[in-house]
């Protein structure tokens, strides 16, 4: 079983706290922080001026190869009172077209403004065919015909109204075909919203050539339109001459057959029919009425008959109620009939004066009193006398109701006899009515045409159009296309997305470690202290680029050296961190690792433990490394204590060779004391007797791992808690072999260094994972290399790129180079 020292066991933390390593979440894609892309943004930044710049030589090249373009512009106006040629109303004025009011209709001018044939048309017209089209293309000047000025509407309607109109579409050779699809390419018709206005632009390269485009497509268009009206009044007129004929022909056959049907039967016209039976209209010539003297008889007898007929039922119904009601004079007066009936309404008269005379004696005498008693009396009498009477009203109402009955039967039979000679006489009478309307409807249909055919005379000839054109397009001067302005914006604005698109790009790709807060929230572990990066060139004093301050020997040693410097500050935050982490008893054995190589475990444990010394305390930087040993090469060591060759170290006190006490080296005090920048002289240790003592790696072991398996190395920590306040190890990297997790149980604080924007994130859980099997999680990080900030802001956000070279490749077969000696160039080893 393995030594581990009773103090380790009772203060370190890292067995009681045996957490796993970081759940898989972690990992899952982060949010978008506006603030790191920023800064991520910041340190790309010459990434984005190469895609603008390209952006800009792109922009700069479309402009020299691309043509330039000039652009005609007319207006036309549809004006929606047009001529009519065929008027429902009887009226020639202009009238309204709720068809050419729509949007629709402007949506249709705008579409044949663009149409091949009216286009080719154009070619023709502008002969622009003859040279192969060439000139349309502005592939060379204009002729004498091309620099004509381009004619007004009207002088073009004047000069062609002697030619022949179209009867049909014309034909188009097969190139002026093909030039008219070209120009619709050209041509584009635009509605103003909320007018009757309609911009029409033609692009060409020659402007002299734009302009007369432009004028001949609204020209060709007017022209076309009113070709076509013209065309569509001859096929009017001609189609209203024969049918004027074929009406004519119609009205007068129908006319004499109604003279023949009146002649042989006089009585249908005098009777006729009514006029829900045989329309409303009349023959032409006729004397046909719209009722006979038989129908309107008819019409009377029917309303008396069911006038009787509601009468009978009104009267069987209270009948009805007079029976159920018996002789309850209550009843019966709710019986409309007897309760309007001129003696019960007397006789109810009488009884209410009778009651008014009693409710006034009610007032002075009492009801034994003569007059008191004499009106009650007379009361009586009034109500037995309406009772009667309304007793007496059922045997009225059966009489009534008997007389009722006699005639609606004589109505009846007096109805079905007029009903008898009304249908006689309507069967005489409906092929008259048939043989007028007929009559009638051929001479509305002929005075129609006629009045069509006068219309279509006198408009056949006007050559009106809806369209005009109320602006002519001058001679452009400045090309429309392309604009060198907002191609170049366009450019540059293509460039910087472009850029950012990179940058944003490169930002998701990159799966390290680059900001402290990065870190803490992908590993759940605090974050100690945060080196920021430095770069000496022998001259300057690293960490401090305002201040040259000069290296001595091949140092590491930066709280020594530069003690101004942000990376000596960042160290004592470290000093601090660690003390403040729990008691002093359980915080004196530290250990520092890595997950690769090169990330500067070495240069951290080293100005560590130099911090540590600063503050008067006695302090052992173990060499742990046994397969790499570095601590030699940084500092300087006592000349009495290294007269012999080889110096023992950790593998000999492993091996039981040797002690602590007798393999341990002392630092030279000006190796550690802090020098002062201002005064470029190197001050005292605290009178405290602060101390650094070197417990190098020693001889070479064959077997490291078996060597720290053995419980020797805690009882080497153990001697050396003995002797020194403070213990500082310094050991390999964690996932480039097993020695540290052979350590960790043995000391009380894992502090993991990482390498900004250079450890992946997986690099880092893996090695957490391995470290929290072992011994349990680490106590922090110390994120070594942060980029120096440009603002205040930056302490979170990294800005510049990776730097430095170096790894273990030699001892442990990958990650690339042999190891060397060990330079003042960063802040790593």
């Amino acid at each position: 079983m393995s030594y581990i020292p009773e103090f380790v066991m009772a203060s370190s933390p890292l067995s009681a706290n045996s957490a796993t390593a970081p759940p898989d979440a972690v990992e899952q894609r982060r949010a978008f922080d506006l603030q790191q892309f920023w800064h991520c943004l910041l340190e790309r930044i010459w990434i984005v001026a190469l895609c603008v710049i390209a952006g800009l030589f792109l922009a700069l090249g479309y402009l020299a190869r691309t043509p330039k373009l000039y652009q005609g512009h007319i207006v036309l106006e549809v004006d929606f009172q047009e001529p009519t040629v065929v008027n429902a109303d009887g009226s020639s004025s202009r009238t309204r077209s709720p068809y050419l009011a729509s949007l629709e209709a402007l949506r249709t001018i705008e579409q044949n403004l663009t149409n091949r044939t009216l286009l080719a048309r154009v070619i023709r017209a502008e002969d622009l065919s003859r040279d192969g089209g060439r000139a349309l293309f502005g592939e060379r000047a204009a002729g004498p015909k091309e620099n004509r000025p381009s004619p007004a509407p009207t002088d073009s309607a004047e000069s062609r109204a002697t030619e022949p109109r179209f009867a049909s579409a014309p034909t188009f050779t097969p190139l002026e075909e093909a030039l008219g699809g070209a120009l619709s390419g050209m041509v584009r018709p635009v509605i103003r919203r909320g007018t009757r206005l309609i911009d029409l632009y033609v692009l060409n390269r020659d402007p002299a050539m734009a302009q007369r485009l432009t004028e001949a497509v609204g020209r060709e268009y007017i022209r076309s339109s009113i070709e076509q009206r013209a065309a569509f009044n001859r096929d009017t007129l001609g189609y209203l001459l024969e049918e004027e004929g074929r009406l004519k022909q119609n009205l007068q056959k129908s006319e004499a057959a109604v003279a023949e049907y009146k002649a042989k039967t006089p009585d249908a016209v005098q009777l006729g029919g009514s006029a829900t039976a045989l329309g409303s209209q009349t023959g032409a010539g006729s004397t046909v009425t719209r009722g006979g003297v038989v129908e309107d008889k008819l019409q009377e007898l029917s309303s008396k008959l069911q006038a009787v007929r509601a009468d009978r039922i009104k009267l069987g119904a209270e009948l009805a109620q007079v029976a159920d009601a018996g002789e309850n004079v209550e009843a019966l007066l709710a019986i409309q009939s007897i309760a309007n009936a001129q003696p019960v309404m007397e006789r109810r008269r009488d009884v209410a004066q009778a009651e008014t005379t009693v409710a006034a004696l009610s007032q002075r005498y009492k009801q034994k009193h003569p007059k008191m008693m004499q009106a009650q009396a007379a009361l009586q009498q009034a109500q037995d006398a309406a009772g009667l009477a309304v007793l007496a009203q059922p045997a009225v109402m059966k009489n009534g109701l008997d007389q009722i009955q006699a005639t609606e039967a004589s109505l009846e039979a007096v109805v079905r006899e007029q009903e008898k000679a009304a249908l006689a006489l309507n069967k005489a009478a409906i092929p008259y009515q048939e043989l007028a309307r007929q009559a009638e409807t051929d001479r509305a249909l002929y005075e129609s045409v006629l009045r069509q055919i006068k219309e279509t005379n006198l408009t056949k000839d006007v050559k009106a159009t809806a369209v005009t054109v109320i602006e002519h397009s001058p001679l452009p001067g400045v090309p429309v296309s392309p604009r060198p302005v907002k191609a170049i914006v366009l450019g540059l604005l293509a460039g910087l997305a472009v850029g950012i698109a990179f940058v944003y790009v490169a930002d998701m790709l990159d799966r390290s470690v680059r900001t402290v807060d990065q870190a803490e929230a992908v590993t759940g572990l605090p974050v100690l202290a945060a080196i920021p990066e430095t770069k000496g060139d022998g001259e300057k004093r690293p960490g401090n680029s305002q201040k040259p301050v000069p290296l001595r020997a091949a140092s590491y040693r930066l709280v020594a050296d530069a003690p101004d410097s942000q990376v000596a500050e960042a160290f004592r935050n470290l000093r601090a961190a660690l003390s403040l982490l729990g008691p002093e008893a359980d915080r004196r054995i530290f250990l520092f690792t890595s997950a690769l190589p090169s990330e500067g475990k070495s240069f951290a444990s080293a100005n560590c433990a130099i911090a540590l010394a600063q503050q008067g305390q006695r302090v052992l930087l173990i060499d742990g490394d046994l397969r790499r040993p570095t601590l030699h090469k940084i500092f300087r060591l006592s000349p009495e204590q290294s007269e012999n060759g080889e110096l023992p170290g950790v593998v000999d006190c492993l091996v039981g060779e040797s002690g602590v006490a007798r393999a341990a080296r002392h630092v030279l005090e000006p190796e550690i004391a802090p020098f002062s920048v201002s005064s470029g002289v190197a001050g005292n240790l605290p009178a405290a007797g602060g101390q650094l003592d070197i417990l190098a790696g020693g001889r070479r072991a064959p077997n490291p791992a078996e060597i720290l398996s053995g419980p020797r190395f805690g009882e080497l920590l153990a001697e050396a808690v003995r002797l020194y306040d403070r213990v500082v190890v310094d050991s390999a990297p964690v996932l480039a072999v097993s020695d540290t997790l052979l350590m960790t149980p043995f000391v009380q604080t894992v502090c993991m260094v990482l390498q900004a924007k250079k450890t992946p994130r997986h690099v880092v859980y893996r090695a957490i994972n391995l470290l929290t099997t072992a011994s349990g999680r680490p106590a922090g990080l110390v994120l070594n290399r942060l980029p120096n900030p440009r603002g205040g802001g930056y302490y979170y956000h990294y800005a510049s790129p990776g730097y430095g070279k170096g790894s273990y490749a030699g001892y442990y077969g990958h990650y690339g180079e042999k190891p060397g000696v060990v330079t003042p160039e960063s802040n790593g080893a």
